[in-house]
């Protein structure tokens, strides 16, 4: 009596690993992601959306397939930084969410901060940055050197480094950072990246120079030798951003 309802349980699991494969791999011949001409036509969206009193089924529709372009994204198929994907998976979640509102004027307000958090996001991903593994620590370096736009020696106390090295660094002959060091620049890049776009050169400076309080007063310099420290480092920075765009 047993035996046929053990064979009839191995038949049902068999079908439903082939009806359901849950952890086969993603499809190889995924397009790829055009993340310049998604910013822009979020830039588009926002600015047709500040002319009109409420949110349009048009933009709901549009939403909906940019969800098939983020679905991309978190197969892996882009090589982006992971706080760029949970920025724009929370974003665009949010901004559907606002289709079932019934205050029309708040819904249009709070979509508009939505896709430019999302604009923002996109933007990065086609400017490239400092965000990506395949990026030697050298380029980073200068990377650095040209956003922030401040002296070599503020940079190179930012690192923990003398000027002299930070130089030979940013060099056209000199060797890059390695081990401890490039670590560290990766993560100061990472940092700088959100708050460079609202904060001035210096002011990405002083930021990790101030006290903060919701490090108990501690500078985000002290912490970046902390592998641990080094996401709440990136989300306190992107909060600055984040304010900024909304």
């Amino acid at each position: 009596m047993i035996a046929p309802v053990e064979d009839g349980l191995k038949e049902f699991e068999n079908n439903l690993a082939q009806e359901a494969p849950w952890d086969a791999a993603p499809p190889q011949a995924i397009p790829p992601v055009d993340a310049t001409s998604i910013e822009r036509e979020l830039r588009a969206r926002n600015l047709d959306l500040a002319r009109k009193t409420e949110v349009s089924d048009d933009l709901r529709l549009y939403l909906e397939q940019l969800g098939d372009e983020v679905d991309t994204l978190a197969w892996g198929t882009a090589d982006i930084d992971p706080y760029l994907l949970i920025s724009v998976q929370s974003a665009l979640n949010h901004a559907m969410r606002l289709f079932y509102s019934t205050d029309s004027a708040d819904a249009r307000r709070q979509m508009r901060t939505r896709l430019e958090q999302m604009r923002q996001v996109f933007r990065d991903i086609a400017e490239g940055g400092p965000l990506y593994e395949d990026t030697s620590a050298k380029e980073i370096a200068r990377w650095l050197a040209n956003v922030l736009d401040v002296s070599q020696a503020s940079l190179a106390e930012l690192l923990g480094v003398s000027t002299r090295t930070f130089q030979r660094w940013i060099s056209d002959v000199g060797s890059g950072p390695d081990g401890d060091d490039a670590r560290r620049i990766r993560v100061v890049a990472r940092i700088a990246n959100h708050l460079r776009h609202a904060l001035t050169g210096p002011g990405v400076v002083r930021w990790f120079q101030l006290p903060h309080p919701q490090l108990d007063g501690r500078r985000p310099l002290d912490l970046l030798e902390d592998p641990q420290a080094t996401d709440e480092l990136t989300t306190l920075a992107a909060s600055v951003r984040s304010h900024t765009a909304a």
